[in-house]
């Protein structure tokens, strides 16, 4: 089968996030099943125009914003000769009703809503509301649709944006790293993720002020580039936030090692299509602490691999961190809990369910049980 991926980034570009993992995991293990994949996506600086990475054949071409509208034309060729189509919706779909009848599944990481007014200016942040919730919906109504937590299907339920039941596929979990490192010795936060306002970031830099004016300052550390470094750092410095590194962007291998290390992970995000990070911390017994919002509630288990607090609520956060680093019984308790939930996840599970719901789509099967992804419930 010949799969085309329409995607916003590929795993080179610096700016690349959980969407992009999930789809790259994911087709280098259908490579090696023999089937044929291809990357379309936007250039950024220094890229090439084309290359094959994990057999997974990259193909760049236009920028960010111009590609949205412009996908059939740029990428004719590539789309004409797939199979399937995987139109992957970063805020904005690649419109590919349009232009193909080629069978395809519109992948919905989660529902932008408010995002556009947080990351946007007004008029971009009307015109990307009304494509994201008008014209999506009505472009994709025969076209099926493909998420990867039961909060994100209740979202798109919700807003209205399919007519029919979204299917539920969870991604994986793998860090390729055989080395193991000890938590670090005084307790120690993680916040790695890019460093965009909508990540949370401010909300975790004001619960470590208040715990610092409690004389209580854990080691914290940041990883991750973005548009809202700057500011987060400049706030870090103007309040002597002194036990706050900032790491910028790290390896794999840095990661690994950070995960590890860290007594607990915190992702104060706005929302997430799953969180696959949180699952990542969880799978070398690091506890996650995360806002109770679409995506991060589907992949912590409150009370039992982490704790959820209200988005934005640093004095919640701040509490919760203290009463986890500070009674080491249930931290060990969350620990061992946060292994077992990682357990149930993998990669070659999540890439066998999707290429199901491709070969059922391709095959103009009706959907069943035994090609869904987990139901919604």
């Amino acid at each position: 089968m010949k799969i085309a991926i329409l995607i916003w980034r590929d795993m080179q570009n610096p700016k690349a996030g959980g969407s992009e993992v999930l789809f790259h995991e994911m087709a280098k293990r259908w490579v090696k099943s023999k089937h044929k994949v291809s990357w379309l996506c936007p250039k950024f600086p220094n890229s090439k125009n084309r290359e094959t990475i994990d057999g997974i054949d990259i193909v760049r071409k236009g920028n960010d914003h111009f590609v949205y509208f412009s996908a059939g034309l740029l990428f004719h060729k590539e789309l004409k000769e797939a199979d399937v189509i995987i139109d992957v919706e970063n805020g904005l779909p690649f419109f590919t009703p349009l232009f193909t009848k080629t069978p395809k599944v519109l992948h919905i990481h989660h529902v932008h809503k408010d995002v556009w007014a947080k990351e946007t200016r007004f008029p971009i942040s009307l015109m990307g509301c009304i494509l994201e919730n008008k014209l999506m919906p009505l472009l994709y109504k025969k076209v099926p649709v493909v998420t990867p937590s039961h909060s994100s299907a209740r979202d798109i339920v919700e807003g209205r944006l399919t007519k029919s039941e979204p299917i539920v596929i969870n991604p994986g979990v793998m860090i390729a790293t055989t080395r193991r490192f000890q938590k670090t010795r005084e307790p120690s936060i993680l916040f790695l993720n890019r460093i965009k306002k909508y990540k949370g970031i401010d909300t975790l830099l004001l619960a470590i002020k208040q715990l610092k004016a409690e004389n209580f300052t854990p080691t914290v550390f940041v990883a991750g580039k973005g548009d809202y470094l700057k500011q987060a750092e400049s706030y870090a410095k103007s309040n002597n936030l002194s036990n706050v590194k900032f790491l910028g962007f790290v390896s794999e291998e840095k990661k690994a090692e950070l995960l590890q290390t860290s007594w607990l992970f915190v992702n104060p995000s706005f929302i997430e299509g799953w969180g696959i990070v949180n699952i990542e911390a969880n799978r070398f017994g690091t506890p996650v602490i995360g806002s109770n919002v679409s995506g991060i509630r589907d992949s912590v288990i409150d009370n039992k691999t982490g704790l959820l607090f209200h988005y934005g609520n640093h004095d919640e956060l701040a509490s919760k961190i203290r009463h986890l680093l500070e009674d080491n019984k249930e931290l060990s308790r969350m620990s061992e809990e946060a292994r077992k939930w990682a357990s149930c996840f993998s990669w070659e599970r999540t890439s066998e369910e999707y290429l199901n719901v491709l070969e059922s789509v391709c095959q103009n099967v009706p959907e069943d049980s035994s090609v869904r992804g987990r139901p919604l419930s």
